[in-house]
């Protein structure tokens, strides 16, 4: 019974040794960040004295929304329209504008995992209209 209650205080105490250390470290890492920050101004700007906007992205919700509703537009047209009777599915190809810091592996690997879940899909559609087809 001594063992498993010495055991157990050296448990607890090391874990609250570890605790406050990490928490102490976190803290430093805090202060530090705080004291020494200072945001990355070009050379040009700051010999000119002149304050630099911050570039924003053209990556933003809004502009994902308008891409996604105009691709929505563009798919319900041809379904609608009988001149686009397509007997498979749209594939639409999207390409990045430069900049976005991906090989042509990376690109090609996520394209290929899209198109395949698409087709993981079409063949589970397909499954459940036949079970309910079946079903009746």
């Amino acid at each position: 019974m001594d063992n498993l209650d010495f055991a157990l205080q050296v448990l607890v105490l090391g874990f609250l040794v570890v605790m406050v250390t990490l928490f102490a470290l976190y803290a430093i890492l805090v202060l530090f960040n705080r004291i020494l920050y200072q945001p990355a101004i070009p050379a040009e700007a700051q010999a000119a004295g002149v304050s630099v906007p911050r570039k924003e992205e053209d990556h933003t919700a809004e502009n994902r929304r308008v891409v996604a509703a105009v691709m929505a537009a563009i798919y319900q047209y041809m379904q609608t329209d009988q001149s686009f009777a397509l007997k498979r599915p749209i594939s639409i190809d999207i390409q990045p504008s430069g900049g976005t810091g991906l090989s042509n592996w990376q690109i090609i690997g996520r394209r290929e995992l899209l198109e395949s879940s698409l087709e993981l899909e079409n063949i589970r559609r397909k499954k459940r209209r036949e079970n309910i087809q079946g079903n009746r």
